[in-house]
């Protein structure tokens, strides 16, 4: 599947911060483009736009891409994306059969939730002592957090009250090194 994803960062007449996101993506032998913009931390609009094939989708990806440049959108530099760590407490110190899936549907939530409002999403899931940890890549860490204890409630199996929304302190250290 291609996709892109393009932000642009404002300040509104009002004075007010105005962060736009947009994408588009394709997925093959489906016929179909779809475009999803809006705020970042609103639901978006969504928009499909039918093609005759795959070559199609992706001629009109490269023209959503060079229509988001000339309205002052772009891909976002990976210095401007935040990673938060979602720590799923287990019930002993190594994750069951049962746990490991409740982590997928609880990423997989994450992702729907943070994805469709433009606040990225689940990058990796990995298994620490007495917790799943899972990566979520945000270009807005502080609404993305708000968001994460809602879809909890949407993952069927997982207790909300076993996630916690932590800052990845591996990812601030190695920035801090770059510098």
């Amino acid at each position: 599947m291609s996709i892109v994803r393009c932000y642009r960062d404002t300040t509104a007449e009002d004075g007010s911060r105005l962060f736009e996101y947009r994408e588009a993506w394709c997925v093959p032998g489906s016929g179909v483009v779809v475009v999803h913009h809006g705020r970042v931390g609103q639901p978006g609009t969504v928009n499909e736009e039918e093609v005759a094939d795959d070559a199609a989708g992706e001629e009109l990806l490269e023209a959503f891409a060079a229509q988001c440049a000339e309205d002052g959108f772009a891909e976002l530099d990976e210095s401007a994306l935040t990673d938060l760590v979602v720590a799923y407490r287990l019930r002993g110190r190594a994750a069951t059969d049962i746990e490991r899936r409740h982590g997928q549907t609880l990423a997989g939530e994450i992702t729907h939730r943070l994805a469709w409002r433009g606040l990225g999403e689940v990058v990796d899931v990995a298994e620490a002592e007495g917790r799943l940890e899972l990566r979520v890549r945000t270009p807005h860490a502080g609404r993305a957090a708000k968001e994460i204890p809602f879809a909890a409630k949407r993952a069927h199996g997982v207790q909300p009250n076993k996630i916690e929304v932590l800052e990845d302190r591996t990812a601030s250290a190695d920035a801090g090194k770059d510098a």
